[in-house]
């Protein structure tokens, strides 16, 4: 366990993340360089290109960049040799007549659920072309992180034909990309390439064969998708109609239900230049219907199992699953790296199913590329546009169709590329329907929400969703169709007017003087508390003054040479931790930006907190999370350090054994963990817990019950009524939480008593009938986040108590047998006392990990769904998807304050514990 300062405390608290962001001089990474009697133009690119990859897709879109690098001298020496001669001011003076560009791909930090791009543009090595998509892309613009390519003076744009722009951009794609910027001009931003995707439905023939169904067909409705979704779900041989997701973003599976029943995401008002989220509609409803019974609806298998939906909902090993052949259907974008990646003979590809009224709902989207403005550059900013514009321009595309067709892709390209490019032959020997789909999939497409605070639109549909879900796996939903949706109304409404609200921002006058207030208020009592809670600390700290003058001159020589060994720490922590926080504790006060102009906010993103429902439940998350930390990874250890230290034989072997899970690495941890949460009975949990009978949980939990007053006696009996009680109490919760596993096996809903008892018997020796989905029940998802922690971490803790363990004399032990103590008033009286600073410590460190270190492992298991969502990963969201950094910036104060007082109380217990070396007498 590592020991956390206050210092450390406090730099945590005041968001690592974003305290880091440097608040000027932001840059991208490109430059300038005199190599080889030549001027290279290095521009560095955030489209994702491997140049390690050997897909053909990834092969050909390299090849479209050597034939760039190839012709920009040219490109060059047409368009800018002249102006750059003639302004040397501006450009610079370097041999303008020997120019040639390197492309570089970005290789920068890259962290699940932040923008790539946003790290780097933090960090001030941003690429100089910005890879976006259609829900980020007005983040970027509005936060100035994008350069208008259609200004006057740059003929950026202004050179590209009509026929230029109509091969590259769709007209469903202009609104997307052309749009008011943060002053409200109106720009065209961004470029797409690889074309306009659709969303498609794809399906494992051979798993469709298996199961003796017919393949699905472009006339596909939902009843057809329910069908086969049904037929192809076996949990027990591991097969899954549908793919599905859960986290923050799995709204994305739902849209497509959404407009396939007529409705829509957001509405935009041009007069008031507002977008706004209408979700909430009877289509809306009838679409979250459909998606919970894919999800979620109750069956019974063959062998009276009860099961939950049709669907698997693991984004982290999905793609091993449909490449093994598990999973029927899933929805993907469709374009030519898509159909490069697929076996044909193994998987289908057909429109998205038409909804009750006959409507198909698929998704357009684009991948696209913007100019960084922070460019500094002129000369990197014209080479940047020069490969942007070059990347997707018909030359290119030629280059890629033909680098498609010699790899044996021909019939796997856009047929309109190869009957433009001379290879009509391959048209025909594309899979049969494949063009018909393209075609459809781009015809019925909608834009993927793309307005202003868009991502926020996305994570409060996902709220409903959940909402509906949990209802169902507890049997809590009507069971008339007509009061089923109502519910599901009026959760997508709530959810709808709290969106318009963060979206739209406008809060009444008078509610926000009452937020200013109460946001004043407790500012000023944590500020206050701050202080005096330091006066304690130093108070605590500060040596005695010893007597006499030269014992003071020797005192103090002694220490002058301690400061000296410490000043390299001190310096460390002083430039590293404390300067950033003390650079970033005024974003809590800004609508701070990256780029452009922070605007003053005063306290109104500590009245936004103070309100606001979803941090307060992000941080009752923290403490939920907290305390099954500390009760069961932080008390284990010390229990069985005792046990392996009285083992008779084979301490090393079981020492090993303990051990061995700290070596393996977080991902692995997590990733075998993940299979053992499988939520039917291939799971390794579930596969134990199946077949387990109530009367073993009713055992466990009265040993546990047992264990507990048995050490809550012995503290009686040495008159240690207090925490004896908090002993009793302990055993109590930890009885009721055992036991209630039981309780559904021996207890049937409105039974009475008389019937329970006559069938208790049997009841005792039923073992559950239906499997525990870990990672998506609220009920067991935060333990389960938990449970892999405890697994990897007990042989390291336990290891350091066993070194402690080694330090206690015999003598002690002696004593306490000569004065008639067991082997628990041994433990109690002996092993605590003597291992109490070392207790302290580990918990100090472990109490402050437990609510700092969560995020991550959140993250990979949960993704924050399941009510799983802590602090620290909703500030990092708030941060690093939003872009809201001075609400970010506020929660991780108030998180600090929160935590602070507890520190304090815990350094004050460790200046008054004493500590000696081992053996010392």
């Amino acid at each position: 366990m590592r020991h956390t300062s206050i210092s450390t405390l406090l730099c945590h608290a005041a968001l690592w993340l974003a305290t880091s962001l440097p608040l000027a001089h932001l840059a991208a990474a490109g430059a300038i360089e005199a190599r080889d009697g030549q001027t290279v133009i290095r521009i560095v690119t955030a489209v994702p290109v491997d140049p390690n990859s050997p897909s053909i897709a990834n092969r050909a879109d390299l090849a479209a960049i050597r034939a760039f690098q190839d012709d920009f001298p040219r490109i060059f020496a047409e368009r800018y040799r002249d102006r750059y001669k003639a302004d040397p001011a501006r450009y610079g003076v370097h041999d303008w007549d020997h120019v040639s560009v390197e492309v570089q791909p970005f290789t920068g930090i890259k962290v699940e659920g932040a923008e790539v791009d946003l790290l780097a543009i933090a960090g001030g090595i941003a690429p100089d072309v910005l890879y976006i998509n259609f829900r980020k892309s007005d983040n970027y613009i509005q936060n100035n992180f994008l350069y208008p390519l259609d200004r006057p003076e740059d003929r950026y744009l202004s050179v590209m034909s009509e026929e230029d722009l109509a091969f590259r951009i769709h007209p469903k794609l202009w609104p997307v990309i052309d749009r008011k910027g943060p002053a409200g001009e109106r720009h065209v931003w961004a470029l797409p390439y690889g074309g306009a995707l659709g969303k498609v439905l794809l399906y494992r023939k051979d798993l469709f064969d298996r199961f003796g169904l017919a393949h699905p067909t472009a006339d596909w409705t939902w009843d057809d998708l329910l069908a086969a979704a049904r037929k192809l779900t076996d949990p027990k041989r591991g097969t899954y109609g549908i793919q599905l997701n859960r986290g923050k973003q799995e709204s994305w599976y739902w849209v497509t239900y959404l407009w396939s029943a007529g409705g829509e995401v957001m509405e935009y008002n041009e007069a008031s230049d507002q977008w706004r989220c209408v979700f909430g509609s009877e289509a809306g409803a009838e679409a979250l219907d459909f998606y919970t019974r894919l999800s979620a609806e109750r069956w019974v298998d063959a062998d009276g199992i009860v099961r939950r939906g049709y669907s698997s909902k693991d984004a982290s090993d999905f793609r091993m699953k449909w490449e093994r052949g598990e999973i029927g259907m899933m929805m993907a974008y469709i374009d030519e790296r898509l159909f490069s990646t697929i076996n044909p003979e193994l998987t289908g590809m057909v429109p998205v199913p038409k909804g009750p009224g006959g409507a198909r709902g698929g998704e357009l989207n684009s991948r696209m590329m913007g100019l960084f403005s922070g460019i500094k550059e002129p000369a990197v900013r014209d080479a940047a546009w020069e490969f942007i514009r070059y990347y997707e321009s018909e030359a290119a595309v030629k280059i890629k169709t033909r680098m498609m067709v010699e790899g044996g892709y021909g019939p796997f390209v856009n047929p309109r590329y190869l009957r433009q490019f001379g290879y009509p032959e391959f048209e025909r020997l594309s899979p049969p329907g494949w063009a018909d789909t393209f075609e459809i999939a781009i015809e019925t497409g909608r834009p993927e929400p793309y307005g202003r605070n868009s991502n926020v639109a996305y994570e409060l549909m996902t709220i409903p969703i959940a909402r509906a879900e949990q209802l169902a796996l507890a049997d809590e939903l009507p069971e008339d169709p007509a009061a089923r949706r109502a519910v599901f109304r009026d959760l997508l409404t709530r959810a709808e007017a709290r969106a318009n609200e963060i979206m739209i921002g406008i809060i009444p006058e008078h509610e926000l003087r009452i937020r200013r207030i109460a946001a004043a208020a407790t500012l000023a009592a944590l500020v206050i508390g701050f202080f005096i809670l330091f006066r304690r600390v130093f108070a605590t700290f500060r040596p005695p003054q010893p007597a006499g003058d030269d014992v003071r001159s020797a005192r103090s020589h002694k220490h002058r040479w301690a400061l000296v060994l410490l000043a390299p720490a001190l310096l460390t922590i002083l430039v590293w931790q404390y300067l950033p926080l003390a650079q970033g504790a005024g974003m809590a006060f800004f609508d701070y930006r990256l780029l452009g102009k922070s605007v003053w906010l005063g306290i109104d993103n500590f009245a936004s907190v103070l309100f606001d429902g979803f941090w307060w439940t992000s941080v009752w998350n923290s403490l939920r999370y907290s305390f099954l930390i500390l009760a069961l990874t932080f008390l284990p250890p010390i229990a069985l350090a005792i046990l392996l230290q009285e083992i008779p034989r084979g301490k090393l072997l079981f020492r090993l054994i303990y051990y061995l899970p700290a070596v393996v690495t977080g991902i692995v941890t997590v990733l075998l963990w993940k299979q053992f949460y499988e939520p039917s009975e291939r799971g390794a949990l579930n596969a134990l817990l199946l077949r387990i009978p109530a009367v073993g949980y009713l055992a466990l939990a009265l040993l546990l019950l047992a264990i507990a007053l048995a050490f809550a006696h012995r503290l009686r009996c040495n008159d240690m009524n207090l925490a004896a009680v908090a002993l009793v109490l302990v055993g109590i919760a930890l009885f009721i939480t055992v036991a209630g596993i039981a309780q559904p096996l021996l207890f049937a809903p409105g039974e009475s008593w008389s019937e329970t008892l006559r069938h208790l018997p049997t009841r005792l020796f039923t073992v559950r009938a239906e499997p525990y989905r870990w990672l998506s029940d609220p009920e067991t998802a935060m333990l389960a986040c938990v449970i892999p922690m405890i697994w990897a971490g007990m042989g390291p803790g336990c290891l350091i108590y066993l070194a402690a363990l080694k330090g206690i004399a015999d003598e002690y032990y002696e004593a306490a047998e000569m004065d008639g103590a067991g082997f628990i008033d041994k433990i109690l009286f002996v092993v605590v006392p003597m291992l109490k600073p070392l207790i302290i410590i580990n918990f100090v460190g472990a109490f402050i990990g437990s609510w700092y270190g969560s995020e991550g492992n959140i993250l990979v298991m949960t993704g924050g769904a399941a009510n799983t969502e802590v602090a620290g990963l909703h500030i990092w969201f708030k941060a690093f998807t939003f872009l809201q950094f001075g609400p970010a910036t506020a929660m991780a104060w108030m998180l600090g304050f929160l935590l602070i007082g507890f520190t304090v109380h815990q350094l004050r217990i460790l200046a008054r514990v004493e500590f000696k070396t081992t053996g010392a007498k």
